[in-house]
């Protein structure tokens, strides 16, 4: 695998994880004066967090021209495990053990399913 293409599969689903953290950012904005559209839409978080998605979207055409779906969508499960943590650094959030079992117990399934036959 290349090295861009590994990068890809990893940072992917981490700018997208970054984008849930600045779209709950945003949600905050909904109970603004003038409504919730209005208030979503002055929101700079939501906004960025569009742009995100789009340019993640577009790395991970790159990444999926490199290796197959099936493998590459694998490590999308990582945002299983970068939004607890951001959502612990950024929005003071707490990480529950059931959290933690699972997030290992995906870091298992990644490894496997990334491994050759």
């Amino acid at each position: 695998m290349k090295i861009s293409t590994l990068a890809g599969v990893i940072a992917v689903p981490l700018v997208i994880s970054i984008g849930q953290i600045l779209f709950k950012r945003s949600s905050e904005t909904l109970s603004g004066p003038d409504g919730p559209i209005w208030g979503l839409i002055a929101s700079p978080h939501f906004w960025i967090a569009l742009v995100m998605y789009g340019l993640a979207t577009v790395a991970w055409v790159f990444v999926i021209r490199d290796m197959p779906i099936g493998r590459a969508y694998m490590f999308m499960a990582l945002s299983y495990i970068y939004i607890p943590l951001l959502s612990l650094l950024f929005l003071s959030e707490s990480i529950t053990t059931p959290q933690i079992i699972g997030a290992l117990i995906i870091c298992v399934g990644i490894v496997v399913s990334g491994m050759k036959a």
